[in-house]
């Protein structure tokens, strides 16, 4: 590059020297013209031809110089044509209009380029003047050929120059490589394998120059790098391990809220993908936000699906500020704790002691009043006092049922019953209920109809609890069966091998938008029909956690006003059962 940037100066330096040297020249050749009488001979009133011999005369003195430059001169006269020339058989030819364009300025050293032959020339011009009048015009050229060959010529010689110099440079190198960058290149290798993450890397050590520092500092270097890293990977382990098995949520943000760290229980709680980098504003809506920067702890709730119940998730958010050095605030940490059975559970305890307190209450409150009645002289009338008396017994019992299902519910929560199960059939237990509630379902004229499969198994169960369970759900279906009505108890084996019994009737039926939680303790869908017709709201509740004990599922279909089946399944007797 050096011999390039040189050779260019130097080529443009050579050329203007040439070109000065060629218009010094071509300015001495129009001084020797004008010395020799040119103006004079233009001015002379004289015909032309004559003054074109007196010219060409005068021209032909100059002939052996201009040989050696190579120059031509036309004398030009006032009329724009040339009159002399030193051009061959100029003499012998008649004048001819000068053609060629002329400089602004007359004493100007220009360059032209013949169209016929596409050579450079270089001229000058003289004007001639004799006292005020213009007589004519000098005009000298000589071309650049033999220049431009010169400057070739020079030029192969800087090239050939230039070439041995990149040889010998090239030479000196190679050995420089081979005793000083060999060590350098090693280094710089090492560097860019430990740069792609292998960081076992060694430079061998060659001298104690500098070199060799540098080498044995490289090798320090990555000794200290390889400890460094493997701490920071445990530790980047552990924390990866103590994230993935949270059982909530992580989002570790900085200070501008855009994420930084993210748990895969984060992205399953909020059912979306969490980028890094993502700003923390698209991923929580809008209403659970905090201002930044965050200086102290935070909590609220977020519902993923306020509008279904079914598939609704609470999550309790709770941000707190990242403190690092001294009192500076650095983002903040969020964490996502999924609290919808825990807000469930709470609305459930809620729900038991309002609905508890109010069973409590209805009976309770109609005792104390007949109670009063008697007190305030209806004792005096046997026949009032009677009735009273019937009434208050029969509150007393629903208090007493009420009860009675509460402590059986608490007793199967805590597991505290115990289930004496034994293999037994099912179609005696399925035919003394339906015997039960035959008597009912005449007086009514409602249908009850038993279908059990001829090859019924046998199950592993508390024939008392499971006569409880039979004893409630056909219950059900004669209270809330119309008059005229049927109910149809079907036991079969399903497609699994479990048995399974239902219980179908054409009686009320339940909506749809109640089936979700007719299991739940004390929920009934008509409350006044329900309380009118003695029922205490658990009865599904407490058959729902025996079949559960069984290890079976209880389920439930209805069609508002025309009808519902409630069936449970139980498996059948298998090997290696005893009683418990």
């Amino acid at each position: 590059m050096a011999m390039q940037l040189i050779g260019v100066y130097f080529f443009r330096q050579l050329e203007n020297h040439f070109t000065d040297s060629l218009n010094q020249n071509l300015r001495t050749q129009a001084e020797v013209l004008k010395k020799m009488g040119v103006a004079e001979e233009l001015a002379k009133g004289q015909n032309d031809e004559e003054r074109s011999r007196h010219l060409n005369t005068l021209l032909s003195k100059l002939a052996p110089s201009l040989q050696q430059s190579d120059m031509t001169i036309h004398i030009i006269d006032e009329n724009n044509f040339i009159i002399a020339s030193t051009e061959p058989n100029q003499s012998k030819l008649k004048k001819r209009p000068f053609t060629y364009s002329l400089p602004a300025q007359p004493t100007e050293v220009l360059k032209r380029t013949d169209p016929a032959t596409g050579q450079d020339y270089q001229f000058y011009t003289e004007k001639l003047s004799s006292g005020n009048n213009y007589a004519g015009m000098i005009y000298i050229e000589a071309p650049l050929k033999q220049t431009y060959e010169n400057i070739k010529e020079i030029s192969v010689i800087l090239v050939q120059i230039t070439i041995v110099s990149l040889i010998i440079t090239s030479l000196l190198v190679v050995i420089l490589a081979r005793t000083i960058t060999s060590p350098v290149k090693e280094i710089t290798e090492q560097a860019t394998l430990m740069a792609a993450g292998d960081f076992n890397r060694k430079v061998s050590l060659r001298s104690e120059d500098e070199i060799g520092q540098l080498a044995h500092a490289f090798n320090h270097l990555a000794a200290h790098l390889r400890n460094a890293l493997a701490e920071k990977e445990e530790e980047k382990e552990k924390l990866e391990s103590v994230l993935a098995n949270m059982s909530d949520g992580v989002i570790a943000t900085d200070s501008l809220g855009q994420v930084i760290v993210k748990n895969e229980w984060a992205e399953k709680l909020l059912e979306h993908p969490v980028e890094i980098g993502e700003t923390i504003d698209n991923i929580l809506p809008s209403d659970t936000l905090i201002d930044l920067p965050l200086t102290r702890e935070r909590q609220t709730y977020l519902e993923l699906k306020p509008d279904d119940p079914e598939t609704n998730t609470i999550l309790k958010v709770t941000y707190t500020p990242i403190k690092l050095k001294e009192e500076n605030m650095y983002g903040m940490v969020i964490v996502l704790e999924d609290v919808t059975e825990q807000k469930r559970l709470d609305q459930q305890r809620k729900d038991f002691v309002a609905n508890v307190s109010h069973e409590l209450r209805t009976p309770l409150t109609t005792i104390k009043s007949y109670l009063e009645a008697l007190e305030d002289g209806a004792m005096d009338e046997p026949e009032l006092a009677r009735r009273f008396l019937k009434v208050t017994r029969q509150e007393a019992d629903r208090m007493t049922r009420l009860i009675q299902d509460l402590l059986q519910l608490s007793h199967l929560d805590s597991r505290k019953i115990t289930f004496h199960k034994q293999q037994i059939s099912l179609e005696p237990l399925l035919q003394e209920v339906a015997d039960h509630f035959s008597f009912q379902c005449k007086e009514r004229c409602i249908s009850l109809t038993l279908y059990t499969h001829s090859k019924l198994p046998q199950i592993f169960a508390d024939r008392d609890k499971l006569h409880q369970v039979l004893d409630n759900l056909v219950s059900n279906a004669v209270k809330y069966t119309p008059d005229g009505g049927s109910i149809a108890i079907v036991a079969q084996t399903d497609t699994q091998g479990m048995v399974e019994v239902g219980i179908a009737d054409t009686g009320i039926g339940i909506p749809k938008k109640d089936l979700g939680r007719i299991f739940e303790r004390f929920y009934r869908v008509d409350k006044a029909r329900s309380r009118s017709l003695g029922g205490t709201g658990l009865g599904l509740a407490i058959a729902q956690e025996i079949v559960h004990h069984h290890e079976g599922e209880i389920e439930i279909d209805s069609i508002y006003k025309k009808g519902t089946l409630v069936s449970f399944t139980l498996p059948p007797v298998t090997g290696g059962k005893k009683d418990e």
